[in-house]
């Protein structure tokens, strides 16, 4: 089940994708995750700032945007060493 905000989320998603000529169906966006993946990659390419928003916000909600590559390690690696012994 959807949380209210992601609903919320796909009805603006769906008013502004009958906007530009696309017909979604929002039955198959909330079970179908191909379906969405496909749809929402398509819609992302589309030229109304706040369209590509709310497709970013729903990608990240499906799980469909990932940590980037930079962040994924975010813990120091510390080096271990040999300790040879006092320097004469």
């Amino acid at each position: 089940m959807l949380d209210p905000a992601t609903l919320a989320l796909l009805a603006k998603l769906k008013v502004l994708a009958k906007k530009t000529g696309i017909n979604l169906d929002l039955v198959k966006m909330g079970g179908d995750k191909g379906y969405a993946e496909l749809t929402l990659k398509e819609l992302s390419n589309a030229d109304d700032p706040e369209l590509v928003l709310i497709v970013i916000q729903l990608m990240n909600q499906f799980g469909m945007i990932g940590a980037p590559a930079g962040t994924a390690n975010t813990e120091e690696k510390i080096e271990v060493g040999r300790y040879i012994g006092a320097l004469r």
